[in-house]
This record gives C-alpha cells, structure tokens and sequence, in this order.
C-alpha cells in the first residue's frame, strides 16, 4: 500500500531556502521515506517522529498510519528547535 503524502508549511518554507542541488537530494530522500516511512531514526520523547540525515541537513516527519507528514527540513543546529 503506497503512503500518501503530506508537507507542512514550514517544510515549504525550509525547502524553498535550499540550493538546487540539495533540493536534488531532498527529492531522492523522500522517494526513499515514501517507500519505507521507518527508514529514519526515531526522535527522542517523539514516539511517531523521525530525522533523515544528508550532508549538514535533517528531515523531520512523523507517521500515522499509512500517511506521512514532513514537517522541517534545516541544518541541525537549526531543525530540533520547536519540533
């Protein structure tokens, strides 16, 4: 059963920041997330959440049933503030 797909305003905003060829390696993480939502490491006191590493960027999102909510993507200093 394929997972549908959701993106949070603020991952917009975050992925409009981004360079051309980190939107290339976005693109290929979530393709990866969309085939395996538990890929990515959970977060800490956030049982559903999870963090996708490339490079000195983190992709946050969480799962609920078969869909899948991106919520940050930012460099890691940055990303775990007001998840």
């Amino acid at each position: 059963m394929p997972h549908e797909l959701f993106f949070d305003a603020a991952f917009g905003k975050d992925v409009d920041k981004l360079d051309k060829s980190v939107r290339e390696q976005l693109r290929k993480i979530i393709l990866k997330i969309k085939q395996n939502p538990y890929v990515g490491k959970g977060l800490k006191g956030h049982s559903d959440f999870f963090r996708v590493r490339f490079g000195i960027f983190r992709v946050i999102y969480f799962v609920e049933g078969d869909k899948i909510y991106f919520k940050r993507v930012r460099k890691r200093e940055e990303v775990y503030k007001n998840v």
